[in-house]
C-alpha cells in the first residue's frame, strides 16, 4: 500500500502509534480513505523481520456498517492470489475491538503519477494497464468487483510491477443487494464511477470496465473524459457521467503527434469501455486488454470490428512487421476468416464459403494450437501467451465440433488442444499456473474424446497410430498427476495404459521418434514407482528407461527432450541409492547417477540457454546432487551446488513470474540449502534460507501445496526451521532474544503438526521418515 491521494490529516496526537495490533508494531501513517487509514507497520512478535501496511477502521457513527464492509474485504482478499494483487497476510480485531487488516506492503506510486514521473512512451503505457486489465480480470474470474478502480488503487513498484489495492467497497457479485450501491457513493471516488454506479444500480464487472475506461482516457491524455467545467462540480459531473459522450481521446490529446497515434484503434477501444449501456461495453477486462495487445502488435483490434478494408490493411502492416509467431497465427487466423468471407461472398456460393470458412479456420487454429504453441513453449516467460494462444485455438475449434462430430481428424485435434490446455493449467511437464484441478479435468476431457475415437469401426493404420500416440501423452500426463495427489495405485494404470499404447504405435509405425516416446513412458513408471515408495517396480522401470534414452541420446544427442528424460532418470536413481541405505557402495552409485545426470543436462543447457525446461532440469539435477553431497559428508560442495540450482531458476523466474511449478521447485532448493548449511555451521545462513523456503511455499495456490512432494516439503521445513530458530537460541546470550526464537521455533512446529499428520494420513511415511515424530518431539518441549 501507498499513500492515498484521498490522505487523511491525522490529528496532532496519534493514538495507534506506537501500539501493537496483533503481531505488528504500528511505526508512521501511510495514508487513508473513505473506510479507514493505512500504517506502516513491522512484526513485533519476534519470529521474524517483516513490514507490512495495517488497514485499521476509522472510529465513525456507523461502526456497524463500516465493520461489516472491512470483514467483506477480508473475506474478498483471503481467497485471491495474484501477482500484480496486493496480498492480504492476517487480519483480526484490536484490543479495543477496531477491525483491521494486514496486507503486503508495496512501496509504488499511481499508476497515473508513476507514468509521469518517468514520462512513459504510449506502449509502455498500454503495456502497464494491461497488467491492470489482468489482475481485475481475475478479480472477476472469482466473483469480486472492486468498485473503486482509479490510479490512487493501481500502484507502480520502483521495478515496474503493477499492484491494484483496497478493496474496501468491492463487493461479490453473487452477494445480491446486501449492501446497496447508493449508500456507498460518499465513498467511491466520483471521477471514475460508472453511469450505474452515479444511478445507484446493480454493480456488476461492466462497472469495473467503464472505471478502467476513465483511468485509460487519463493515461493516454493526462486529462479526463468529461468536459472541465464538469470537474468541480459534484451535480455537473454526475450529469456528464450519466449522459455526455466522452470526446475521442485523440480530440483532446497535447500534441499532434500523439493525436496521430490515438486516432483509430485507441480512440475506439478507450470509447467501447466507456459507453453508457453496460452491455455495450467490452465483455469482460480480459477482452479489453486483448484490443489493447491487438493495437500493439498492429492486429485489427475488436472495437473497430466490421472495416474489411482496416483489416487487410493491418494484415498487411503486420505481414511486413513479423516480429512473432504466436501473433503472426492470431493474425493468420483472423486474416483466414476475412478471406473466406470475402471470397464467399464473392463467388455467392454459400455452401462453398461455409466449406472454406471450416477448412481455413480449423487448418489456421492447428497452426495455433501445435505449431506456434510448441515453438514458445520453453521460451522464458511464455506461460501467459501459451494459454492465450492454446485457449483461443480451442474456442474455434470448439465452434465447430458440434458441426463435424463424425470428423475423425477433427476430435483428435481436440484432444490434443485439451492435453496442452491440461499441461498450461497444472501439468508436471511444462511450465503451468498451479491448478492441477482443471488440468485433470482437461486431461480426462482428452482421454474420453480419444477412447472414443479408439472404438471407431474400420480405423485406418495411420488413424490407429495417431489415436496409440494421443493416448500415450495423455495417460503419461494422468499418471504424474495422479501420483503428485497421492493415487498411486490409479498412477501405475495409467502409466502402463500409456506404455501399451506407445508400445502399440512402435509396433503400428517403427521410428525413432516413437521409441523415445516408449522410453518416456517407463521414465514415467518409474517416477510414479519411486513416489509410491515401490523399490523393487521402480529399479525395473528405470533399469529399461535409462536403457531406452540413452541408446537414443547417442542416437540424437541434440534430442532435447530424451536429454529432460534421462536426467530426470538418473536423477530418480541417484536419489534411489541414497536413500537404500548407508554403503559406501549405495554413495558410490548414487553419486555416479546424479552427476551423470548434471553432466547430460548441463551440455544440453550451454546449448539451449532459453529452453526453460532444460534450465529447470538442470537446476533440478543440481539440487539433487547437492544432497546427495551431504549425505555423503560434503557439506561445503552441497551448498554450492545448491546456489547453482537457485541462481539458474531465478533467472527463469523473473522472465516468468506467474509460473508455479518454478515456484514450488525454487522453494524446495531454499529447504536443501538450509539443511546444508546447518550442516556446515552456518547457523545465521541456514535460517535466512529456511525462511525463504517457508515463504515461497506459503506463496503456492492451495492446490499446488496439496501436491505429495510438495505437502511434505512444506511440513518439514516448516520443523527444519523450528530447529535452526532452536539452535541459535542456544547460542544466543541475551534471555529475550533466545526465548523469541524458542517462541518463533514452537510457532512454525505447530504450523508443522497438522500439515505432516495429514500428509501421513493421506500417503503414509517410509520407516526411516521421522519428520513427525521430530515436530512432536519438538512441540512437547514447548508445552
Amino acid at each position: 500500500m501507498s499513500a492515498s491521494a484521498e490522505f487523511l490529516e491525522e490529528p496532532a496526537t496519534q493514538p495507534w502509534l506506537g501500539r501493537r495490533v496483533g503481531a505488528y508494531r504500528l511505526l508512521s501513517l501511510i495514508g487513508g480513505g473513505g473506510m479507514g487509514r493505512v500504517y506502516l507497520a513491522e512484526r513485533a512478535d519476534g519470529q521474524y523481520q517483516q513490514q507490512v501496511a495495517v488497514k485499521l477502521m476509522h472510529d465513525d457513527e456507523d461502526h456497524a456498517g463500516l465493520a461489516a464492509r472491512f470483514k467483506a474485504e477480508r473475506q474478498i482478499l483471503v481467497g485471491m492470489d495474484h501477482p500484480h494483487l496486493a496480498k492480504m497476510l492476517d487480519g483480526g480485531v484490536a484490543d479495543d475491538g477496531t477491525p483491521y487488516l494486514v496486507m503486503e506492503l508495496v512501496r509504488g506510486e499511481p499508476l497515473d503519477a508513476y507514468c509521469i514521473a518517468r514520462d512513459l512512451p504510449l506502449p509502455e503505457r498500454l503495456r502497464l494497464f494491461r497488467s491492470v486489465c489482468q489482475v481485475v480480470h481475475y478479480a472477476h474470474t472469482r466473483g469480486v468487483v472492486h468498485r473503486d478502480l482509479k490510479p490512487a488503487n493501481i500502484l507502480v513498484t520502483a521495478d515496474g510491477v503493477v499492484k491494484l489495492v483496497d478493496f474496501g467497497i468491492a463487493k461479490r457479485i453473487a452477494a445480491g443487494a446486501a449492501t446497496q450501491t447508493a449508500t456507498l457513493q460518499p465513498v467511491m471516488t466520483l471521477e471514475y464511477a460508472s453511469p450505474e454506479q452515479v444511478r445507484g444500480e446493480a454493480v456488476t464487472p461492466a462497472s469495473d470496465i467503464f472505471s478502467l475506461g476513465v483511468v485509460l482516457y487519463r493515461l493516454l491524455t493526462d486529462a479526463g473524459p468529461y468536459p472541465a467545467p464538469t470537474t468541480g462540480n459534484r451535480y455537473e459531473l454526475t450529469r456528464a457521467i450519466c449522459e455526455t459522450e466522452p470526446q475521442p481521446p485523440s480530440r483532446v490529446a497535447a500534441t499532434r503527434a500523439l493525436r496521430r497515434r490515438l486516432s483509430g484503434d485507441l480512440d475506439a477501444v478507450v470509447l467501447m469501455a466507456l459507453r453508457k449501456d453496460p452491455p455495450r461495453r467490452y465483455a469482460s477486462a480480459e477482452q479489453l486488454a486483448d484490443d489493447l495487445f491487438r493495437h500493439l502488435e498492429g492486429l485489427p483490434v475488436q472495437a473497430r470490428r466490421g472495416a474489411w478494408s482496416y483489416r487487410v490493411g493491418r494484415f498487411m502492416l503486420r505481414h511486413k512487421a513479423a516480429v512473432g509467431a504466436a501473433v503472426v497465427a492470431n493474425l493468420a487466423l483472423l486474416a483466414g476468416l476475412g478471406l473466406a468471407t470475402y471470397e464467399g461472398i464473392e463467388a455467392n456460393r454459400q455452401k462453398q464459403r461455409a466449406e472454406r470458412h471450416f477448412g481455413s479456420v480449423r487448418k489456421l487454429a492447428n497452426v495455433m494450437m501445435f505449431d506456434v504453441h510448441k515453438s514458445i513453449e520453453y521460451v522464458p516467460g511464455s506461460t501467459p501467451a501459451r494459454e492465450l494462444v492454446v485457449h483461443n485455438a480451442l474456442t474455434y475449434l470448439d465452434s465447430l465440433a458440434a458441426e463435424a462430430q463424425a470428423d475423425f481428424g477433427l476430435q483428435m485435434e481436440l484432444a490434443g488442444g485439451y492435453r496442452q490446455i491440461g499441461d498450461i493449467q497444472g501439468g508436471a511437464f511444462s511450465a503451468n499456473l498451479g491448478d492441477p484441478k482443471s488440468a485433470m479435468v482437461s486431461y480426462d476431457h482428452a482421454l474420453a474424446m480419444t477412447r472414443l475415437m479408439a472404438g471407431t469401426a474400420a480405423m485406418n493404420a495411420q488413424q490407429q497410430s495417431a489415436v496409440d500416440h494421443e493416448l500415450a501423452l495423455i495417460e503419461q500426463r494422468r499418471a504424474a498427476l495422479l501420483a503428485d495427489q497421492g493415487r498411486f495405485e490409479d498412477a501405475v494404470v495409467a502409466a502402463k495404459a500409456g506404455i501399451a499404447a506407445a508400445e502399440a504405435q512402435l509396433r503400428t509405425e517403427p521410428s525413432y521418434k516413437n521409441r523415445r516416446l516408449v522410453a518416456s513412458q517407463y521414465a514415467q513408471l518409474a517416477q510414479v514407482h519411486s513416489l509410491a515408495h515401490q523399490p523393487d517396480a521402480f529399479l525395473q522401470a528405470s533399469d529399461r528407461a535409462v536403457h531406452e534414452l540413452e541408446a537414443a541420446h547417442e542416437q540424437q544427442p541434440d534430442d532435447v527432450e530424451a536429454v529432460v528424460n534421462l536426467s530426470s532418470v538418473l536423477a530418480l536413481r541417484g536419489n534411489y541409492f541414497l536413500g537404500r541405505d548407508h554403503t559406501p557402495e549405495s554413495g558410490r552409485l548414487a553419486l555416479e547417477s546424479l552427476r551423470k545426470s548434471v553432466t547430460v543436462q548441463d551440455k544440453a543447457y550451454a546449448s539451449h540457454p532459453l529452453n526453460t525446461m532444460l534450465g529447470r532440469n538442470l537446476a533440478l539435477a543440481l539440487n539433487d546432487l547437492g544432497t546427495a553431497l551431504r549425505h555423503l559428508h560434503e557439506a561445503g560442495q552441497a551448498v554450492q551446488q545448491h546456489r547453482r540450482a537457485i541462481d539458474i531458476l531465478s533467472r527463469i523466474i523473473a522472465d516468468d513470474p506467474r509460473n508455479v511449478q518454478f515456484k514450488g521447485d525454487q522453494a524446495s532448493f531454499w529447504g536443501e540449502l538450509s539443511t546444508s548449511l546447518l550442516a556446515e555451521g552456518d547457523i545465521e545462513g541456514s535460517l535466512g534460507a529456511a525462511m525463504e523456503a517457508v515463504s515461497g511455499y506459503e506463496s503456492l495456490p492451495p492446490d499446488a501445496r496439496a501436491g505429495v512432494l510438495t505437502q511434505y516439503n512444506r511440513g518439514s521445513t516448516h520443523t527444519l526451521l523450528a530447529e535452526e530458530l532452536q539452535a541459535r537460541a542456544k547460542t544466543r546470550s541475551k534471555g529475550a532474544d533466545a526465548h523469541a526464537d524458542r517462541q518463533a521455533a514452537c510457532s512454525h512446529l505447530r504450523v508443522a503438526l497438522p500439515i505432516l499428520e495429514d500428509y501421513a494420513k493421506r500417503f503414509g511415511l517410509g520407516p526411516d521418515d521421522d519428520a513427525l515424530d521430530k515436530t512432536r518431539r519438538g512441540l512437547q518441549r514447548c508445552a
